[in-house]
């Protein structure tokens, strides 16, 4: 008896140090690059950007029960963001808990095990940003009972009374992408406008001289011509170099006392 009782304690207590040591613990990164089996995501937000294999992102999240750093969607094609569904706490004590951004046919957002929503205080739980799912909510209804089912939830995390407050949602349509693309199209018009006025001055300046220097040459041989034949210009002082022929010099004789 004594003995069927220890190893049903020794059972109890090996089963029990299983399911602790089953939780895993693991930091924030892209989903594709996330370690397996993560039951808490911490550090760094969840990511889940661009278009990735379904089958993976599923394997990938599937035990994850706890986010301590929010998540980031990104750039997908996703209508549907149904991935996290046995998610049950999605927080971040540095930002929004949860941020959608360009993804361009968002339209359904399920998170159907979460019972606590909440971003950092005092600011936004979640953010959209050049969204889709900013246009969807306004006109579907679908959308729209999904945005204030999680209005809800982040209400009840932080206590809240008003309903849709602003420090629940924020939608950004920012234009950084179509104003830097216009900002690098003028700078370089400008840099090809500069550089054709540069070769126009070249060019005229060259004109220019060459013009200068006919005219100069024009006017001397003009000037060469109109001189009458036979002209006297009188005495003129010899080259520079040239001998000049000398005098013979007669020494009087001498002269006889």
């Amino acid at each position: 008896m004594f003995n069927m009782n220890s190893m049903l304690l020794s059972s109890l207590l090996i089963l029990q140090f299983v399911g602790v040591s089953g939780d895993k613990t693991c930091a924030g990164k892209e989903v594709q690059d996330l370690d397996d089996d993560c039951t808490k995501i911490e550090k760094n937000p969840l990511v889940f950007k661009g278009n990735q294999d379904e089958k993976m992102v599923r394997d990938k999240v599937k035990n994850i029960k706890h986010i301590a750093s929010g998540i980031e969607v990104i750039e997908t094609d996703l209508e549907t963001f149904d991935y996290l569904k046995h998610v049950e706490r999605i927080q971040n004590s540095n930002g929004p808990a949860m941020l959608f951004k360009k993804n361009k046919n968002l339209k359904r957002l399920n998170f159907t095990s979460l019972g606590e929503l909440k971003g950092k205080e005092k600011e936004k739980d979640i953010v959209f940003e050049n969204d889709h799912f900013a246009k969807a909510f306004r006109e579907e209804t679908d959308s729209f009972d999904d945005f204030i089912k999680l209005e809800l939830i982040a209400r009840k995390s932080h206590l809240r009374n008003k309903v849709c407050s602003n420090e629940f949602y924020q939608f950004n349509n920012k234009k950084e992408s179509s104003d830097s693309q216009t900002g690098a199209i003028i700078m370089i018009v400008i840099a090809v406008i500069l550089t054709i006025v540069d070769g126009f001055l070249f060019w005229y300046c060259v004109k220019e001289r060459r013009a200068k220097k006919a005219r100069e040459e024009k006017k001397t041989n003009k000037v060469m011509t109109d001189v009458p034949i036979g002209t006297d210009f009188g005495p003129r002082t010899p080259a520079s170099g040239t001998t000049t022929p000398s005098a013979t010099i007669e020494t009087p004789k001498d002269k006889h006392i």
